[in-house]
């Protein structure tokens, strides 16, 4: 190696200790001033002799850039070990940020979407709250289930107004084959595996879904059943499910007070039987429509023998008792189709749709034994009870609803006549010549 050559050589080792060296790597530095030394003493017995000395100095100059730049970097290792360090927690603290707003923008997402659909829940329970019966609320119920549950197979129970342990179906979509499709395969099904009717739950057999009660206060008063879709989160279902039923618990709430109101405004509070004005429609309406379909009807009037006489003799109080014990023998022995109402003081008046004469004689005089043998007691002491009935048939004995009532009178009056505790078809009575 000729000694120009060697002297380039030592003059790059400088720059190539610093470039090796840094950041962190000292020994680069240390390479490199070993490896500058090594030429720098191979110079010495190469270069000729005048020489020497500026060649001496150019090794010492190249040796000592080498070793500042091991030297610096060594000292300044830690430091760039720390920057580094931090720059990566710098890094990672950005990394989290960045992925904690993404969360929070979803969050928000979440919250805004969840928001909307309340607000629509809202709307959709406060557009219930305004219908006051149970057909008018069905189509709007529906629709609710579907668009804030996201549901297409449910069915909505409510609790039967004369029953309190039974439910009748309000709405249901589909859900053939399963055990929600009626109230009574639902709750067999929850009698033999013995899940509470009172409590929410998911449902993993025989289907996948939520049964929810429906509460009013601590009343129930419904029930909700719906299958899970496929895709759908059975809890987060459940969830939202029972945020459903307490919303429109409200609105069952308004229509079963609402009801009730009515029923107050149309039944007598004593006998329980319907009020005088709710006969005078329905006889109407029956008229009209035994005139439209060519049926029949009965028109029963029925009056307590000598209530008077029980009212002077025992007291208004036992009157009163009387009069309710009556009126409950007579709701409970008619059929569902048959209308109950109180007359007037201790009449009563039965209007019985498609009957025929010999049907209507049975079921009277099975009336007149049932309140004649039915237990009246004041301070143990049996009273006797009795009634007399006047029926009337349309069209038979009249085209008009004044004329058929009319005509029962006439028979209730001549079944008293004749002895009272009787039972007395109009169609009976001889004509006066």
């Amino acid at each position: 190696m000729t000694p120009e050559l060697m002297m380039g050589v030592m003059w790059l080792m400088p720059p190539a200790a610093l470039w090796l060296s840094g950041p962190t790597r000292a020994w680069g530095g240390w390479a490199c001033s070993a490896a500058t030394a090594l030429v720098w003493l191979a110079g010495l017995f190469l270069v000729p002799g005048a020489e020497r000395l500026r060649w001496a100095a150019a090794g010492a100059s190249s040796l000592g850039a080498c070793l500042w730049a091991g030297i610096v970097v060594q000292r300044n290792a830690g430091e760039a070990v720390r920057l580094s360090e931090a720059l990566a927690q710098r890094r990672a603290t950005a990394a989290a940020l960045t992925k904690g707003l993404a969360a929070a923008k979803s969050r928000s997402k979440d919250v805004e979407v969840e928001q909307r659909e309340v607000h629509a829940l809202y709307g959709m329970v406060k557009g219930m709250a305004e219908v006051m019966t149970w057909d008018g609320v069905r189509p709007k119920l529906e629709a609710a289930v579907e668009q804030y549950l996201r549901v297409e197979e449910f069915a909505v129970y409510v609790v039967e107004q004369k029953a309190s342990d039974a439910m009748r179906l309000l709405a249901r979509r589909r859900l053939s084959g399963s055990p929600g499709a009626t109230w009574d395969t639902l709750s067999r099904w929850m009698q033999e595996n013995a899940v509470a009717m009172t409590v929410a739950r998911v449902v993993d057999k025989p289907e996948r879904a939520v049964a929810v009660p429906i509460f009013e206060s601590e009343k129930l008063i419904g029930y909700f059943y719906a299958r899970i879709p496929r895709e759908a989160d059975a809890e987060a279902m459940l969830m939202r499910a029972q945020t459903f039923v307490e919303e429109i618990s409200f609105a069952f709430r308004r229509i079963k007070l609402f009801q009730e109101v009515e029923k107050f405004s149309l039944v007598d509070g004593l006998t329980g039987a319907y009020r005088r004005r709710v006969l005078d429609e329905r006889l109407a309406e029956e008229v009209v429509r035994a005139q439209t379909f060519k049926t029949t009807f009965c028109l029963m009037l029925l009056d307590i023998d000598k209530f008077k006489n029980l009212n002077d003799s025992y007291g208004h109080q036992f009157g009163d008792e009387v009069l309710s014990r009556v009126g409950e023998i007579l709701r409970g022995s008619v059929y569902e189709t048959d209308f109950v109402a109180r007359y007037g003081g201790e009449e009563f008046a039965i209007l019985l749709p498609r009957a025929e004469p010999a049907g209507v004689l049975r079921k009277a005089e099975a009336l007149r034994k049932a309140i004649e043998t039915a237990s009246f007691e004041l301070a143990m002491q049996r009273v006797s009870v009795t009634i007399s009935l006047g029926i009337a048939h349309y069209p038979r004995d009249g085209a008009a609803a004044d004329a058929i009532v009319r005509q029962a009178d006439r028979a209730l009056y001549h079944a008293k006549d004749t002895g009272r505790n009787r039972v007395v078809d109009v169609a009976e009575i001889p004509r006066k010549a």
